[in-house]
């Protein structure tokens, strides 16, 4: 049984957008050009230019009676309510930007560099430094990250004499694809790396402009910044913004027919293998073989790159690595901080045993998987209005079913979220979660780290500069959200039909 529709008038004043408007299907607006005289069939277009002639004479006729007055919206209050709340979630995300970049300053003016800022890019660092110097399958080793990651030292300037890491679970590729970026002094080349991905995110918001425009070009960039995935990933140095590239152009590919292109996005997030699994099945199960012969391709263009790069046996290494981390309760993986069923498991049952907790965890994520396959039952119909939220959900529950995934990969949902949102298919309940799950957690920090803790950088980094919410919480803001939004898109719902019901308004 269906929710009833509610008003998304409140969610509207949020990001400029109701969530039941009868404006043009935003998605469909974008990726479709507009159709001219020369697109119709001749009698149509006749006819149209006899209609125009007629509208253009009745205009130009003196009108009968009074003169008219103003026109006045219907409801002045809720165009008003919308501007004011565009103006200050804006506002909120600009304040959150200067935050940010308030937060990653202290942290460098304290001689934190590769302690705290970069640290998991010091970790990639050292191991592309290690293929550069010939190590191959030794990358995975810890006593030569250890070897290249201490080096690093003259650029800290806290009071530790050595600096943590081990191998990371990163296929071989990856280290190769940031060789580049060790060939300068490491700051220079972390610098490097922060500009490729703030540029990234300039792409992320340009895709965010054109399927949310009333948010116009600095109110989408700084909504972008402002998601705490965003701007985590900046600091720790992650590649989870130019990740979000790759979803957010392979779900505009699907949009616009372009399988094979959206295959070859899909092989980029090989980059971080455990984000590529459920799109990987999802382009099977929907038979897009062209898609998935792109996939293949990049994915081959991988493997021969660690091949040549790191040799044969880095592929066996790798997968020990895995192995390694794979532990339940394992501290280096982080477990209790992650977004998905291994957190909330943990988090209900601290101490449940490794067996137990590994079936009811796979058991959670394989359902969670399935169900975000589920809402593409029917024929593949990419033109249809819910596609955007029925890919959101996909995307969603690629993140909740996996078993290794932090918040920060949430950023892999900027593109699909903006989609849906413009799309009619949520109700006003699923984009107040959705718009939660994006920005709670920056109220937090914001809140604790900078008003309570006065921007204070502890060399201890047992003291965390951005967990400081309750670590099960990403993961139970997800979860709702992704329950909302399946039910509203599920085919039960009768929601996955919107576009043949809009079929009329599109021609």
């Amino acid at each position: 049984m269906s929710r009833p529709r509610r008003s998304a008038s409140i969610v509207a004043a949020l990001l400029g957008r109701g969530g039941d408007s009868a404006a043009p299907h935003r998605e469909d607006v974008v990726l479709a050009a507009p159709a001219t005289g020369a697109d119709l069939h001749p009698g149509l277009a006749t006819a149209d230019e006899a209609m125009v002639t007629e509208e253009r004479g009745r205009s130009s006729a003196p009108p009968a009676g009074p003169p008219p007055g103003p026109r006045r919206s219907a409801r002045p209050w809720l165009s008003l309510r919308m501007r004011l709340g565009r103006d200050l979630f804006v506002t909120f995300t600009v304040g959150s930007v200067a935050f940010y970049v308030a937060r990653f300053w202290t942290v460098f003016a304290a001689g934190e560099l590769f302690h705290r800022l970069g640290f998991d890019w010091s970790l990639f660092y050292a191991q592309a430094m290690a293929l550069r110097a010939g190590a191959g399958a030794g990358m995975y080793d810890q006593s030569v990250i250890d070897s290249y990651l201490q080096p690093l030292l003259g650029y800290y300037g806290g009071p530790l004499t050595s600096l943590d890491g081990w191998p990371q679970p990163y296929p071989p590729w990856f280290a190769a694809v940031m060789v580049p970026f060790t060939l300068p002094p490491a700051p220079i080349g972390f610098a490097l790396w922060l500009a490729v991905s703030l540029a990234a995110a300039a792409l992320l918001a340009y895709r965010v402009k054109q399927f949310v425009p009333e948010l116009g070009a600095v109110g989408s960039l700084t909504a972008v910044l402002a998601a705490i995935p965003v701007a985590w990933g900046l600091f720790m140095g992650q590649p989870v913004v130019l990740l979000a590239v790759a979803v957010g152009e392979m779900y505009v590919s699907l949009k616009a027919g372009k399988d094979l292109r959206a295959g070859l996005w899909l092989s980029t997030l090989l980059l971080k293998p455990q984000y590529a699994l459920l799109f990987g099945l999802f382009i099977l199960w929907k038979r897009r073989w062209r898609a998935v012969a792109g996939a293949i391709l990049g994915g081959l263009a991988f493997g021969l790159l660690g091949a040549l790069t790191a040799g044969p046996a880095s592929f066996a290494r790798f997968a020990g690595v895995i192995a390694e981390m794979s532990d339940l309760h394992n501290a280096i993986a982080g477990p209790t901080l992650m977004m998905n069923w291994r957190a909330i498991v943990l988090a209900l049952r601290p101490t449940i045993g490794e067996q137990p907790g590994l079936a009811i965890v796979w058991t959670l994520s394989i359902a969670t998987m399935l169900a975000g396959l589920a809402v593409f039952r029917g024929r593949w119909d990419p033109s249809a209005p819910a596609f955007a939220a029925r890919f959101s959900v996909l995307s969603v529950g690629a993140l909740i079913g996996s078993y290794h995934s932090h918040p920060h990969g949430a950023a892999l949902l900027v593109v699909p979220i903006a989609a849906a949102w413009a799309a009619p298919t949520f109700q006003a309940a699923t984009r107040v979660a959705l718009w939660a799950a994006a920005y709670v957690l920056t109220f937090i920090v914001i809140w604790i780290t900078g008003v309570v803790q006065g921007l204070a950088v502890s060399p201890d980094s047992n003291v965390p500069l951005w967990t400081v919410w309750p670590n099960v919480l990403p993961a139970l803001l997800f979860l709702i959200a992704f329950g909302l939004m399946w039910a509203d898109v599920y085919p039960a719902n009768g929601n996955l039909f919107v576009g043949e019901r809009s079929g009329a308004h599109r021609a």
